[in-house]
């Protein structure tokens, strides 16, 4: 009797140790960073890219061959971004032409011939990263793939790299804005700002009632995507294929 008593208490905690497993999967999926909190990562976003938040309403990522090219545009793209952030607001710091007029600016070498050499150096350059990228996977500078000549590559920095390079493209957006609405730069316009916050920021300007609308509409953006989820809860397809985020309810 005892001999049984013991065989079954053991029995019992070996069955509970994979609910216990499974109690911390389902938690650490539930903590996972999305873009709001809340949010549902579609099936083709696990988190194992650096910036996966789950954020893709279109489902533009949904073929793992386009999504590798996805990944690698916006890198390349939010490296240029950087880049350009940079120099704008040194340009502007040191009093150079205003971004926006640098190209009818004379220099010590003709447009021509400048035109010239940025076509054959961008396309040696580009050509031998698309080279490597098909090749190792990864970007890098001329036969150097990955880049890394500090050695300072690791997950938190490609984090790092991912998170800039997304904020310096939202800025080099509003450096032209700015440029296109006021005629100005960014350092001239945030002196403007802080001279004077409640009258001279993006809502008081002549865009100002189509930044309000496009705040309000990013605001309930969540609102609307929770609320067709909950209408498809258990699988039924009743939400139009305006929404293209309605995916099937996982339980």
């Amino acid at each position: 009797m005892a001999s049984m008593m013991l065989k079954s208490s053991v029995s019992a905690r070996v069955a509970a140790r994979p609910a216990r497993r499974a109690t911390v999967q389902v938690a650490a999926s539930a903590s996972r960073p999305t873009w709001y909190p809340g949010a549902t990562a579609p099936a083709h976003l696990d988190g194992s890219i650096p910036g996966d938040y789950g954020f893709d309403p279109l489902r533009l990522g949904t073929n793992p061959e386009t999504l590798k090219w996805f990944k690698e545009a916006e890198l390349t793209n939010g490296r240029w971004a950087m880049a350009a952030v940079a120099g704008i607001l040194f340009t502007d710091l040191v009093g150079l032409p205003k971004f926006w007029l640098a190209g009818a600016e004379k220099y010590a070498i003709d447009n021509q011939t400048l035109a010239i050499i940025e076509v054959i150096v961008f396309a040696v350059l580009e050509g031998k990263r698309y080279e490597g990228w098909k090749k190792y996977g990864t970007s890098g500078f001329l036969n150097s793939f990955p880049f890394d000549p500090l050695n300072m590559r690791s997950e938190q920095t490609a984090l790092k790299e991912v998170k800039n390079g997304r904020l310096a493209m939202l800025a080099f957006v509003g450096f032209c804005s700015q440029a296109a609405v006021r005629g100005k730069g960014p350092i001239e316009c945030l002196s403007d700002h802080l001279a004077d916050p409640g009258h001279v920021n993006i809502f008081t300007s002549s865009v100002g009632k189509e930044t309000a609308v496009t705040v309000a509409v990013l605001s309930v953006w969540p609102i609307i995507i929770e609320a067709t989820k909950s209408l498809n809860k258990g699988g039924k397809q009743d939400t139009p294929a305006l929404f293209p985020w309605a995916e099937p309810w996982k339980n």
